[in-house]
């Protein structure tokens, strides 16, 4: 079950060198959006700073997508697409990254949809919340997913199920 749900995210350690205007970086966010077997082509991908969308993109054939964000600001980036529940993700970019960092480790991404049948009877508030926080880790010097709160999550989608099969009359 839980293996539908897995949110893989691959990092590279961020290069190190000559000093670089930190207001030029990006943060490189790619990945493939899929229903836990098929790669899902046109799902909505949105970009929030705030209130305010800043980006939006869909899918390609291959469940794909790709983005920048830039630093000093809290995105949310929310996945859509009819029949799945939304699925949301953080990315904190406000951090305090030495300004010998010449490039950001890009972030990759393998997301499951949510196929929304699936939770029929079941109270899924909780699952409005991100899936997924990334953030600055100093020791890693790069942008990491916080795999407690992920798990915190998945932990959270498993009790919706359950209680979706438990509401279901025979």
């Amino acid at each position: 079950m839980y293996r539908n749900l897995f949110i893989a995210f691959t990092f590279c350690i961020a290069t190190v060198g000559a000093a670089q205007d930190l207001d030029t970086l990006i943060l490189e966010v790619t990945g493939r959006i899929t229903d836990g077997e098929r790669k899902l082509e046109g799902c909505s991908v949105t970009v929030y700073d705030g209130n305010d969308v800043v980006g939006h993109q869909l899918t390609d054939k291959s469940g794909r997508f790709g983005l920048g964000l830039g630093l000093d600001k809290e995105f949310a980036i929310v996945f859509e697409m009819e029949g799945f529940l939304p699925k949301r993700m953080l990315v904190d970019t406000r951090a305090k990254i030495p300004a010998d960092v010449m490039g950001l480790a890009p972030i990759g991404i393998e997301m499951s949809m949510l196929v929304a049948t699936k939770y029929e009877g079941a109270d899924t508030d909780v699952l409005d919340y991100p899936f997924a926080i990334i953030k600055w880790n100093k020791q890693a010097m790069a942008f990491v997913q916080d795999h407690e709160y992920t798990a915190d999550m998945m932990r959270a989608n498993g009790a919706a199920l359950l209680q979706a099969g438990r509401s279901v009359k025979h």
